[in-house]
């Protein structure tokens, strides 16, 4: 990985078993058809790990939709 936010795309392509070439900064609820209830909580317990149970206070989490909003959350929250 070259950064922490590669890293960060490798986890959600692989909590949405999906190829990481299909998930980028654009990806979505909208546009990744992976991505429903259950692989919306694979993603949040795998970077969950990733940050050492950091996110479990992180109320927002529970409701991002997007890539986009979960490195917004993750960079309002001084985590990247």
């Amino acid at each position: 990985m070259s950064n922490i936010k590669d890293e960060i795309l490798e986890i959600i392509s692989k909590a949405l078993e999906v190829d990481n070439k299909k998930i980028d900064f654009d990806s979505s609820v909208e546009n990744v058809d992976e991505w429903d209830s259950l692989a919306h909580l694979s993603i949040l317990v795998s970077l969950d790990k990733k940050f050492n149970g950091n996110l479990a206070g992180i109320k927002e989490m529970a409701s991002v939709d997007s890539v986009k909003s979960i490195f917004k959350i993750l960079e309002n929250n001084n985590l990247i």
